[in-house]
């Protein structure tokens, strides 16, 4: 199956992150090896994570079905590549002797907050909100301990950065996430809105097929880009008028209730059905040819009218029907499709006839 737009969105959105993380990484163990004993795990992690984004980017460039995948492992190498200097340095910055944690740690804030922004892009939104705090917990919470424990530090131009950064800008950043959830939820809730206004307005309120208005832009578009093969059928219900006359209008619309519903069985889901107007109605068929066009316009006017229908018994239907020609217009189109059909009425009704 195809990737959907958001699925090749989200692909190109991680690819992008992880070529942004693979420099960013790269960069940093490439400044760490110049530096004078930048010690093992400033030596080591840096270039172990380059190698890992590197990796899953070429994972998911093979393998776009991969999608999942690569996020989770994309998450889980950020959250150990952010943690563990944050533990690490947090921890020996508690031993005797050992040199302020304001002077050792790296950027850890940088890395953080974009990896906080990349969470709520890709995380699942019932797990967003409780990743999010523990990802903060587990990275900001050693640090913030110990700066709370070394008030002297806390106080100093680094100390007061990493405080506020660490502390009430990204948790600002998690406490969004409800905020962009119920974003989302409304967008997702004006969007089916407006997916029900567009289908009640190309829709015909009685049978639900497509109105003339709908019939008329599908019939555009085929127009727009039209094969040979292409053809549409008109018919409408034969002595529809006495039907309403005799039985009552209530009858008449279960009527064509009814002949609406038993085309549709017939048709294929690509097919455009559409009620043309009063008991008149429209087919737009993709590639069909002459001989192909008149069967299936055969196959409804049997469906029609083989079963009776109640209340009014037998119901029968005149055809009209005409194979897409070069250099046609809607309205030259239309035109030979409403000749035939009126031909198969002048022929004696419940027939079709080609134009």
């Amino acid at each position: 199956m195809p990737p959907t737009t958001h699925e090749r969105f989200f692909r190109v959105t991680l690819l992008s992150l992880l070529i942004a993380s693979a420099l960013a990484t790269g960069l940093a163990a490439a400044a760490h090896h110049w530096q004078p004993n930048p010690g093992t795990l400033n030596r080591w992690l840096p270039a172990l994570l380059c190698i890992a984004y590197v990796a899953q980017f070429f994972i998911l460039w093979r393998s776009p079905d991969k999608l999942i995948g690569v996020v989770w492992v994309a998450f889980v190498t950020g959250l150990i590549g952010i943690a563990t200097p944050a533990w690490v340095f947090s921890l020996q910055a508690w031993q005797p002797g050992a040199a302020p944690l304001t002077e050792t740690l790296p950027p850890i804030s940088a890395a953080l907050l974009p990896f906080l922004l990349a969470m709520i892009l890709f995380t699942p939104p019932r797990q967003l909100f409780r990743a999010a705090l523990v990802a903060w917990a587990v990275i900001a919470g050693p640090i913030l301990v110990w700066l709370i424990g070394h008030p002297d530090a806390l106080l100093s131009p680094r100390g007061l950065d990493m405080l506020i950064t660490l502390g009430p800008v990204t948790l600002m950043v998690v406490l969004f996430i409800p905020f962009h959830r119920g974003m989302e939820q409304r967008m997702d809730q004006l969007h089916q809105e407006r997916a029900r206004a567009q289908a009640l307005a190309e829709r015909d309120a009685l049978t639900g097929l497509y109105n003339r208005r709908a019939g008329e832009t599908f019939l555009s578009n085929m127009l727009a880009g039209p094969d040979d093969a292409d053809a549409l059928i008109l018919f409408d219900i034969d002595h529809f008028k006495s039907i309403n006359d005799n039985f009552g209008h209530d009858v008449g619309d279960a009527v064509l209730k009814e002949v609406a519903a038993r085309c549709t069985t017939l048709l294929r889901k690509n097919d455009i059905f559409a009620r043309w107007g009063g008991e008149e109605f429209l087919v737009l068929i993709r590639g069909s040819g002459e001989a192909g066009i008149v069967r299936v316009a055969d196959d409804l006017r049997q469906v029609i009218g083989e079963t009776p229908i109640e209340s009014v018994n037998k119901v029968t239907a005149s055809f009209g029907v005409a194979r897409f020609r070069r250099g046609d217009s809607m309205q030259t189109w239309l035109k030979r499709a409403d000749e035939a059909l009126y031909e198969a009425k002048r022929a004696g009704r419940d027939r079709v006839v080609a134009g």
